[in-house]
């Protein structure tokens, strides 16, 4: 007994002397709350425009702006070549940016308000950078939806299965008038839509098998684009 009695008198000394040299507090760490997400402002959404300055022949310099986000501390501008995929990323700590970019080209941004918790990031607009005014530009290359690119569809051991692929076509003049669907097992060469004012199509497609599918959208001039190939599995 006498020994359980010293040892907890030695554990409270010690407990003292803890709470002594911190001042008897206990600190509790400041968490900052993540991001809010930022509106775009411009360049507008779906349009033709130079928000700036013409540079050169081949290049302008572009204005970007966007509203205040919740708790951001910089913000990371990325604007993507449409032609190319190629992206290129902007930090800044204001709201708004002024970058330039090769003109007659359509381009894709977004931004991500940042802080030390993560970042949170906005919608993606489209724009196409025009270096001189025009009666008619080509349409957004479509953005696809359905299939994911990397889905692994569950055939449920049946020989064929139905498909459903879903897509989001966009025009600077508002005037799409088809859209037409490639499919193949090599690398989407293969019409099997030939024009449908849809965008979405269904095709029965066989189990085992890797698949490439990509859409060309028209405008009522004869403007194309696009879009990227995305790839899924049927096993």
């Amino acid at each position: 007994m006498i020994h359980t009695i010293k040892m907890r008198c030695v554990c409270g000394l010690i407990l003292g002397l803890i709470l002594v040299s911190c001042g008897g507090k206990v600190e509790v760490p400041v968490i900052v709350p993540a991001p809010g997400t930022t509106t775009l402002s411009l360049p507008a959404n779906n349009t033709a425009c130079l928000q700036g300055t013409l540079a050169t022949a081949t290049s302008a310099t572009v204005i970007f702006s966007w509203g205040a986000a919740n708790h951001a501390e910089s913000y990371q501008l990325v604007i993507k070549n449409l032609n190319t995929q190629v992206s290129s990323a902007y930090t800044t700590t204001k709201t708004g940016d002024t970058i330039s970019l090769a003109v007659n080209i359509p381009y894709a941004w977004s931004v991500s308000a940042v802080n030390p918790t993560g970042k949170t990031t906005s919608d993606s607009w489209k724009f196409y950078l025009s270096g001189a005014a025009s009666n008619s530009y080509a349409p957004f290359a479509a953005d696809l939806t359905l299939p994911a690119s990397g889905t692994v569809i569950n055939s449920n051991r049946v020989a064929s299965v139905s498909v459903t692929f879903q897509w989001a076509g966009s025009d600077p003049d508002n005037d799409i008038t088809s859209y037409a669907l490639y499919l193949d097992n090599t690398n989407a060469s293969t019409q099997v839509v030939a024009s449908q004012t849809a965008a979405t199509a269904s095709q029965t497609l066989a189990s085992g098998k890797t698949y490439y599918w990509k859409v060309v959208t028209k405008d009522k001039l004869g403007n194309t684009s696009v879009s990227v190939v995305n790839s899924f599995r049927i096993n």
